[in-house]
């Protein structure tokens, strides 16, 4: 289950971070945005395929061996949770369809919970 847990969320991820990398014009419309945070979406979407994505489908393959990978995914996913959490506190978005941007904060704090239940409770899966 754990295994294809990380299948789930790469893909995901995947979906989410080619909108924000290969159509974040679409993003800023849906949103409501100003189109000045092109270049940032366009940097967050690739982060996200690159580490999500990747990092996910490479724990999928074969979670052996790969629990430092789990660290670093887990501990940018809670810096990156916490950064939204924070714009979001003190007003840092220009989107006005905010129901997108607080959907986007919900799921990342499940998956980063998520992601330090394995770390702390089934580093076993990983040996």
């Amino acid at each position: 289950m754990i295994k294809v847990s990380f299948l789930i969320i790469g893909l995901l991820s995947l979906l989410y971070g080619a909108i924000f990398l290969i159509t974040p014009f679409w993003f800023v419309e849906f949103s409501v945005a100003q189109e000045t945070n092109i270049a940032w979406l366009r940097s967050i979407g690739a982060s996200i395929v690159g580490l999500l994505f990747l990092g996910c489908l490479n724990i999928y393959m074969d979670p052996k061996g790969k629990f430092e990978l789990l660290k670093i995914i887990t501990i940018t996913s809670i810096l990156q949770t916490l950064a939204l959490i924070y714009s979001r506190f003190f007003q840092e978005f220009s989107a006005q369809n905010l129901i997108v941007i607080d959907l986007t904060i919900v799921i990342a704090v499940l998956v980063t919970a998520y992601f330090i239940y394995i770390a702390l409770f089934r580093k076993k899966d990983f040996d």
